[in-house]
């Protein structure tokens, strides 16, 4: 979403929810390892956006350094002028953004500049139009043991379904929100196409995890 009107949108939209819904499934997903929820780890945000998941992070593990990454400057933008206004107020102060063009730094021959003991990401993989992208720099961001949780969107079973979802849960937005959203349902995978995916990638370790009537997970331990 280079679009400026796009990002402005996309911020503007209650994604409150579901991004609740990940960030505890992360915490879930960690008590269950045995980690320590305060611990001084690297969290990155992958495909960060405005920041809405990058905020809450930084807010529920205080220790931790959180790094929104994003290849938009126009929602990078709106990121940090929303992080400015809470470092204001003595939050946030664990997070920081970073312009990621993934597909550079997947074909950059050069060690990572940037590596996290956990990896989540929301919404991106259906973004990336060659997926084994998405999944060379999630290997190539992590550290042996690292965590992954990747949320999106998955692909309805035909486009009747496709409208009858944004006519649920997006009705009246923006019209720019709107066809953003059924594109994306359009162009999101089955999760048989991310296992099939991730065992291309050497990633087989992590679940792929069908959720509620429209997304798909991804969790586990790289």
């Amino acid at each position: 979403m280079q679009d400026v009107s796009q990002a402005k949108a996309y911020a503007k939209a209650d994604f409150d929810l579901s991004d609740d819904a990940l960030v505890r499934r992360l915490e879930k997903f960690l008590l269950s390892k045995g980690k320590s929820l305060d611990a001084a780890i690297s969290i990155l945000d992958l495909g960060c956006g405005p920041g809405n998941i990058s905020e809450k992070l930084a807010l529920m593990f205080p220790n931790a350094s959180v790094i929104g990454l994003d290849g938009s400057e126009a929602m990078l933008a709106i990121a940090r002028e929303r992080k400015t206004n809470q470092v204001k107020q003595g939050k946030l102060e664990n997070l920081n953004y970073k312009f990621f063009n993934i597909t550079s730094f997947v074909n950059d021959d050069l060690d990572s500049y940037i590596s996290g003991d956990v990896v989540v990401s929301n919404s991106l993989i259906h973004h990336v139009h060659n997926p084994t992208i998405f999944w060379k720099a999630a290997k190539k961001l992590s550290i042996p043991g690292s965590i992954h949780l990747h949320r999106d969107l998955r692909r309805p079973k035909s486009l009747k379904v496709v409208y009858e979802l944004q006519n649920l849960y997006l009705p009246d937005a923006e019209p720019v929100l709107i066809n953003d959203y059924i594109a994306s349902l359009k162009a999101a995978f089955t999760a048989k196409e991310v296992k099939e995916q991730l065992f291309n990638e050497g990633l087989d370790k992590l679940h792929v995890f069908e959720i509620m009537d429209r997304y798909l997970e991804v969790i586990g331990i790289y």
